[in-house]
């Protein structure tokens, strides 16, 4: 499956977020997992190239690793 890094609006808000590429469509309405129960957000741009699940898997997990604070594992 391939996936898209998209950027969003909801109202004044913005967020990016990878989603399938099935939605990845400029004007498309699409359900974001949020921590609210918000109206759907609407695609407002898309980026040119997608990625398939096991390389977003691996850039997620790399990005997770740059942040230890995230993970519990803050060296402080």
């Amino acid at each position: 499956m391939l996936y898209y890094q998209c950027r969003f609006r909801r109202g004044a808000e913005r967020t990016i977020a990878w989603i399938e590429a099935r939605g990845a469509r400029v004007g498309a309405s699409v359900e974001l997992l949020t921590l609210d129960d918000g109206p759907a957000w609407e695609v407002e741009a898309v980026a040119p190239t997608p990625l398939d699940s096991a390389a977003l898997k691996q850039m997620q997990q790399l990005n997770r690793n740059s942040l230890p604070s995230i993970l519990g594992k803050d060296k402080t």
